[in-house]
């Protein structure tokens, strides 16, 4: 077989070498022997550096401890021997304190103190007090001998001390600024002994730290409770009076700090490994001192021989690296260059790798690879073809879809966009005919009175068949859409030609159309009518379009009910607004005809109370004026009712003139002000003197003011009433502020309604028809402001009132 009849039709030498093409610009880059040497090499590399890391860590640790062990039991060492340098010091000192020797001649005392001063070079000077703390006799190296003074040194820390203690060791002082010296005070034994006190120098201290021997390069000092040098191998830091408590190390020691070893820094700056020791008696801390280096040398010298074995490591993993990597490349070079082959369409191409291992495994499965493909390819194009047809079908079928759901969607919006029933419905058969591929439809409208389906809407039909079906009642129970119905689901009929004979039918037939598809119009609770598709050709609709009518004849039933509830609403607004009007012009009659006797009343009341008709009788006085207070009230509620009726009924009309909004508010404060002052109540007023002249209805905007302070006044017990005015952007701003009761949030928008107040006993007790604020805010709106209100419950109400200050205009209000 050749080649080119193995390589399936469908993969020519174009798509052969694009393949290849493609195959050369996603290969890799890196070259497999490199990577498969390197990836054990760096793993090789990572162990043995991880391992020396480990060791050098675990092996820095112990040598740390070890260096701090032995510098540490230097420290001791150097501890005890200071210790006992002193102790020595001590003892010969403590020989001059025994009684009997105090009780001899004065020469011999003398004698034996210069003999102490020779025999111990660190005594400077010694001294012996008698039991009373009198100088007897002081002998010293560096200034004359005394004896017998008989000064007083009973006071003195020395004698105290050492008569409390036996022995006392003065605090380290440096005499004249350079070397250190130590008071030393011995007491002897009994009531009567006295006290032998001695000056030493403890520069000698130096013979004792220069002797320790601390490795090559170690250091030795001591420093007394305060840090300052006592002794240092270098004795001029010694004599310059060095303090070392700013080291770290010190000061962590005279803090009480950890005891072992640490790692520091020196006087110098250098880095060492140190450790200190105490002297009890005497409070000072011996310090012993390596440089990190020399207590580490052992540890760089195995960090050498580690770096050494490592570098070996690395150069036999190279090797080892560098043969694996051969071995596994040179087969898998022989099984990349066979999948080229395959890519190319060389199916009769075989791999021969006989490595005895995976890779073996992996080139015969690959050529189990290259039977399967040359075996499948063939198959392949039938597959194709077939997928291909199946594609086709598919494809066709989601068109169908998408314009059915573009049909849903133009005929949906139809429905939301408009309320005229006769453009949905032609929307509907329009696009219904077009997609459905039927000749014509109708929709019949089920006429309840009459019990039978009349046309309202036809497409494709010709002028003939619609004048002969319009005035066409097609009877319920005698056609095919009676039927639909009554069963509530659509019906058809492959051919019409086969059906009984009735007017509908017969002309349909005449008209030429022979199948036809009827799908009812059927609401929750009533019969609407039903969509009618009609077709030449004979033969059923398909399941798929009876099931898109359905939808769509839902969609006409919301759009019916549409029609019918607004011409519903329409005449129900209409018939309201009617009633609105007859309610106004009746509050507008009954307000005159009650205001005219009531006003009568009145009259009448005041001319018996000033007794035109003779004196009365102080009881007859007072139901008199109960009857005038009452008739005034009843005035003022049927004169609210009556701006009520005329605003509503639009016929209230505002007289625009020039007045002063100050002396307005000043009038309103003037005939309220009786009501506060028997109230007990402050009524406060803030009004500035440069108000602007005001266009408007002077008489409604004083209405406007009477009714808020007089709310503010009725409502409010005991505290203040406060009313603000002043002028800003074209407008004048008026406040009404009260310490009344308040108003709870949820109420304050519903005071502002007809007849509404809030409903409490408080509120009760007070009275009022609940007009007051809503017609306010009625003339407040008119001239082109606002009234609001804020008001916390048990904080008070403030009404803040906003109006322009030329109303050119009134506005119209809707109700």
């Amino acid at each position: 077989m050749s080649e080119a009849a193995e390589r399936p039709p469908s993969l020519g030498p174009p798509a052969a070498a694009l393949v290849t093409a493609e195959k050369e610009a996603t290969r890799p880059r890196g070259r497999l022997f490199r990577k498969y040497m390197l990836l054990p090499l760096a793993l090789v590399s990572a162990v043995l550096f991880a391992n020396s890391a480990v060791n050098f860590w675990f092996s820095w640790q112990q040598e740390r401890v070890a260096a701090g062990r032995i510098i540490q039991e230097k420290a001791d060492a150097a501890a005890r021997r200071i210790q006992a340098f002193i102790d020595g010091i001590e003892q010969q000192i403590g020989w001059t304190t025994i009684a009997q020797w105090a009780r001899g001649p004065l020469d011999e005392r003398r004698f034996d103190f210069e003999r102490l001063l020779h025999q111990v070079p660190a005594i400077a000077s010694v001294q012996q007090l008698d039991a009373n703390g009198r100088d007897q006799l002081e002998v010293s190296r560096l200034s004359m001998d005394v004896v017998g003074s008989g000064k007083d040194f009973s006071t003195s820390p020395a004698f105290i001390e050492a008569r409390a203690h036996r022995v006392w060791y003065g605090p380290v002082h440096f005499r004249k600024q350079s070397e250190p010296y130590m008071t030393v005070a011995v007491a002897g034994a009994g009531p009567d002994a006295g006290v032998t006190v001695a000056e030493v120098n403890l520069k000698l201290i130096w013979d004792v730290v220069s002797g320790l021997k601390i490795g090559e390069r170690g250091d030795a000092f001591v420093v007394d409770d305060k840090g300052r040098l006592i002794a240092h191998p270098d004795i001029s830091l010694v004599l310059r009076e060095t303090d070392l408590s700013h080291l770290p190390q010190v000061a962590a020691t005279l803090a009480g700090g950890p005891h072992p070893a640490v790692v520091a820094d020196n006087i110098a700056g250098n880095r060492v490994l140190t450790a200190h020791a105490p002297i009890e008696r005497l409070g000072w801390f011996v310090f012993v001192e390596l440089p990190m280096r020399e207590a580490l040398a052992p540890l760089y010298a195995a960090a050498a021989r580690d770096a050494a074995l490592v570098l070996l490591g690395l150069l036999l993993a190279s090797v080892a690296a560098s043969l694996l990597a051969r071995r596994m490349v040179v087969p898998i070079r022989a099984i990349a260059e066979g999948a080229a082959r395959l890519s190319r369409g060389e199916l009769d191409r075989r791999l021969d790798v006989n490595t005895g291992d995976e890779l073996q495994t992996l080139a015969d499965e690959f050529n189990h690879m290259a039977d399967a493909l040359e075996k499948s390819y063939g198959e392949l194009e039938h597959k194709v073809e077939a997928r291909t047809a199946e594609l086709h079908e598919r494809t066709a079928e989601l068109g169908r879809s998408v314009e059915e759901l573009k049909l849903l969607s133009d005929v949906g919006q139809a429905v939301s966009s408009t309320l005229d029933l006769r453009a949905v419905l032609s929307t509907v058969l329009s696009r219904s005919v077009g997609i459905t591929g039927a000749d014509a439809g109708a929709v019949f409208l089920y006429r309840q009175a009459e019990r039978a389906f009349q046309l309202v809407e036809a497409v494709g039909w010709d002028a003939a068949l619609l004048r002969l079906v319009s005035d066409l009642k097609v009877p319920e129970g005698e056609s095919a859409m009676g039927e639909a119905t009554e069963r509530r689901m659509p019906i058809q009929h492959a051919d019409l030609a086969t059906r009984s004979s009735y007017p509908l039918r017969d002309a349909t037939l005449a008209a030429g159309f022979r199948a036809v598809l009827i799908v009812p119009l059927v609401g929750l609770e009533r019969v609407l009518g039903a969509l009618i598709l009609t077709r030449r050709a004979t033969g059923e609709f398909p399941v798929e379009t009876v099931r898109l009518m359905q939808t769509l004849a839902s969609q006409s039933v919301l759009a019916i009910q549409n029609a019918r509830m607004f011409r519903e609403l329409a005449e129900k607004s209409a018939e309201l607004e009617l009633a609105s009007q007859h309610k106004s012009q009746f509050l507008t009659n009954m307000s005159h005809e009650l205001r005219t006797p009531l006003n009568a009343i009145l009259g009448y009341a005041e001319l018996l109370i000033h007794g035109i008709y003779g004196e009365l009788s102080d009881r007859t006085k007072g139901a008199l004026e109960r009857i005038q207070s009452s008739g005034r009230h009843l005035l003022a509620l049927i004169n609210d009712i009556l701006d009520l009726a005329r605003i509503e009924a639009g016929q209230l009309r505002l007289s625009l003139e020039d007045y002063s909004f100050g002396e307005l508010v000043r009038s309103a404060v003037t005939a309220t002000e009786p009501l506060a002052t028997a109230k007990g109540l402050k009524l406060a007023t803030a009004l500035p003197d440069d108000l602007p002249t005001a266009h408007g209805d002077a008489r409604r905007v004083s209405q406007v003011l009477l009714n808020l302070l007089g709310n503010a006044i009725k409502f409010t017990d005991e505290g203040e009433v406060e009313i603000r005015a002043g002028a800003k952007d074209g407008h004048f701003l008026l406040t009404v502020r009260d310490t009344g009761p308040g108003i709870a949030e949820a109420d304050q928008e519903r005071i502002f309604g007809e007849f509404q107040q809030i409903d409490n006993s408080s509120t009760r007790k007070k009275g009022g028809t609940g007009l007051g604020l809503a017609i306010s805010k009625r003339i407040v709106e008119m001239q082109g402001g606002t009234i609001s209100v804020e008001s916390q419950l048990g904080q008070g109400s403030i009404f803040r009132v906003t109006l322009p200050v030329r109303v050119e205009k009134p506005l119209e209000l809707t109700a």
